[in-house]
């Protein structure tokens, strides 16, 4: 028997698992020979080395800190601890590269399983080749930057929400706290998102489960979640005195509120402005933040001091400031922008199914309740980056659920658009 009759000799449910499981399996392979056609000096050239520099760190025993100074807490350290364990602190591309293409393949994976629970197989089929094929992942969840970990992180924590919030288990309870604090430890943005989903499993659910089982799922992603962070959040505290998931948020939120934000952000890349900030700061400035120096918290409350500052001088300024900043997250053309080819192409893939992605919401709009979590995502992050600031890859990890919705709308309407083509009507030839 041919492969294709074996195919079909196949029960419904193991030809979704094998077509998912290919596409999947080509997923990888195209983000493998995509990066590998870049090279490995390009790779290393255009990069955040900051996080290799931790990996290195961490990898010849010295700890998390930067070379030369005592331990940080100054950013959250999963990502840089995926590379040292991936990489074990040499400039390995072929290593970096084959794990984070199987990362990336994986939020394929969830984008599959996250789909099926909400829309059924095809979508899931849909939306999985979508990701798949997504110009966005298929190039940047392979560099040097947190974005592929978080956004598969992220994805795979929401769809354990929902089977969470579904069946109620206590194993698939703890997994959700569990991939919530990873997620946080790659990005502590999300912090806010996982506080909403521990609330949201204790809401009633169409099931008319009981309140207390409501309420002890919810208890065990806390605990899980709790367990997650609690090492770092240990951590942090013998280093800054404080439980906090780092103290780069003062000099974010002065970094997106200051006279230098939008000298060069969104069109080029918000380091740019920040340098300008900080370049800004007048001699007394300088004075103040010298002494405070060895104490990576008081710097931080410094900063924030100085942005919370500039935002209530001008409330008005600072509205229209986050209208911007948001409009570059979600806009059509990337933040920050590349060549003309890139940014055409990326706009090509995006603005369609930014398209289709809010009919389907609009469409699925009675099914509010069951998409409390999608929406929270979308009004956190906004309003973060109101707070901050935001590029393109900052809003990748929501992309995914775009591609989901607007895989629902394809799967609903091409079968009516295909039944009204004259060429489907028409009839055969004797």
């Amino acid at each position: 028997m041919s492969i294709a009759g074996r195919f079909a000799a196949l029960s419904t449910g193991s030809r979704f698992r094998w077509a998912i499981a290919g596409i999947v399996l080509f997923a990888f392979v195209l983000r493998v020979g995509a990066r590998a056609a870049g090279g490995a000096a390009g790779f290393w050239a255009n990069s955040y080395y900051l996080f290799f520099t931790l990996a290195q760190q961490l990898a010849s025993g010295h700890g998390y800190a930067f070379p030369g100074f005592a331990p940080t807490a100054f950013r959250v350290p999963f990502y840089p601890i995926f590379i040292a364990a991936v990489t074990q602190g040499r400039q390995d591309f072929w290593a970096l590269l084959i794990a984070q293409a199987l990362v990336s393949a994986g939020t394929v994976a969830c984008v599959a399983w996250l789909a099926q629970l909400w829309f059924g197989r095809a979508v899931a089929i849909v939306a999985a080749g979508i990701a798949a094929l997504y110009p966005y992942y298929l190039w940047h969840d392979t560099a040097l930057q947190e974005t592929g970990l978080f956004t598969f992180l992220a994805t795979l924590a929401m769809a354990l929400v929902v089977a969470t919030q579904r069946r109620r288990g206590f194993v698939v309870a703890l997994l959700t706290g569990l991939m919530l604090g990873l997620a946080i430890l790659t990005r502590a943005t999300l912090m806010p998102f996982a506080v909403f989903a521990v609330v949201w499993l204790i809401l009633p659910d169409g099931a008319g489960t009981a309140l207390r089982r409501r309420a002890l799922t919810a208890a065990l992603c806390f605990l899980a979640l709790g367990a997650t962070l609690s090492p770092w959040l240990i951590r942090a505290q013998q280093i800054t005195g404080r439980y906090t998931l780092g103290t780069e948020f003062g000099a974010a939120v002065f970094g997106g509120n200051n006279a230098a934000t939008f000298r060069f952000y969104p069109r080029q890349s918000i380091d740019l402005s920040r340098h300008a900030g900080f370049r800004a700061l007048t001699p007394a400035d300088r004075m103040q933040l010298r002494p405070l120096r060895g104490n990576e918290a008081a710097v931080s409350d410094w900063y924030l001091q100085r942005g919370l500052t500039y935002i209530v001088a001008d409330p008005g300024r600072f509205v229209v400031g986050a209208i911007r900043k948001n409009l570059a997250a979600f806009g059509v053309l990337p933040s920050p922008r590349h060549d003309w080819k890139t940014d055409g192409l990326v706009a090509l893939a995006y603005g369609p199914m930014l398209l289709l992605g809010l009919v389907g919401m609009w469409r699925t709009r009675w099914r509010w309740r069951e998409f409390l979590p999608v929406y929270a995502n979308f009004v956190l992050f906004a309003g973060i980056t109101g707070v901050l600031w935001g590029h393109s890859s900052h809003r990748a990890f929501l992309d995914v659920y775009f591609i989901i919705f607007a895989a629902s709308v394809l799967v609903a309407f091409l079968p009516k658009i295909r039944a009204a083509l004259p060429s489907a009507r028409a009839p055969h030839p004797a």
